[in-house]
């Protein structure tokens, strides 16, 4: 059985922005510049995906999954070859191995930041709306709401329920929502690397947090699910669902 352990990794923000600013790497939602700094420190031991949290910004941290946190110690017991590394991350990652049997059946409280996008067809192409902020030319993705909208024949739409469709999908028989809100939604606009000569381009999109309530439907499958994220940009801090027990 598949081992899955839940990581949390302090970190400083302004060592963080040093960081993004040496290696042009900021963005929006730092997502490029801690997948960056992460994958220098950690290597593949670092954790995917992951979610930076900035509930107090004087105590920011991450959490994350990994496949094995005997990796992750190792990596951490390795010297950095970068100082500045070391005031990213100033404190030893904290790990605590999460269930290995999930019961089916059982109810949890989630949480989850996702880029809500779907690959575009013909009829999306043909009626998008012409806006940065939505529109993925290069990437060939379009944000899930307004997909739905240039389907919709001018019909009312909602985002919230459009978002938690996706997400329900993308559960793929292995969770089942019980319910589901948006608690928020922004535009960011993020830098990701094209794989031609170590060239970035800025990338734009809706980060949406969605929270509820699931079951679990199958529980060995549903530790992969975690264990791999859901939706897209998962290596750039989005796609982590963190659960706690349902009231």
């Amino acid at each position: 059985m598949r081992e899955l352990s839940l990581v949390r990794i302090g970190l400083s923000l302004p060592a963080l922005a040093e960081f993004a600013a040496k290696h042009e790497a900021g963005d929006d939602d730092h997502g490029y510049a801690l997948h960056l700094a992460l994958r220098r420190r950690y290597g593949a031991a670092a954790p995917q995906p992951f979610w930076l949290r900035l509930n107090d910004p004087t105590q920011a941290h991450l959490l994350g999954y990994v496949t094995s946190a005997q990796q992750l110690i190792d990596a951490v017991a390795l010297p950095s070859t970068d100082q500045m590394l070391e005031r990213v991350f100033p404190e030893a990652p904290q790990c605590r191995m999460m269930p290995q049997g999930w019961v089916v059946g059982a109810r949890y409280r989630f949480e989850i930041k996702v880029r809500p996008v779907v690959r575009f067809g013909t009829h999306a192409r043909q009626r998008r709306e012409a806006s940065e902020t939505a529109w993925q030319r290069r990437a060939g993705e379009i944000d899930a709401f307004v997909a739905a909208r240039a389907r919709s024949n001018g019909e009312p739409v909602s985002r919230e329920g459009v978002y938690r469709d996706w997400l329900a999908s993308r559960f793929d028989g292995k969770a089942t929502i019980e319910q589901a809100y948006l608690a928020a939604a922004e535009h960011v606009r993020s830098r990701r690397s094209t794989h031609i000569q170590s060239s970035r381009r800025s990338v734009a999109g809706v980060e949406a947090v969605m929270r509820g309530t699931l079951s679990i439907t199958d529980g060995t499958a549903f530790t992969d699910l975690l264990a791999r994220g859901i939706g897209r940009h998962v290596a750039f801090g989005n796609g982590m669902l963190l659960l706690s027990p349902a009231r």
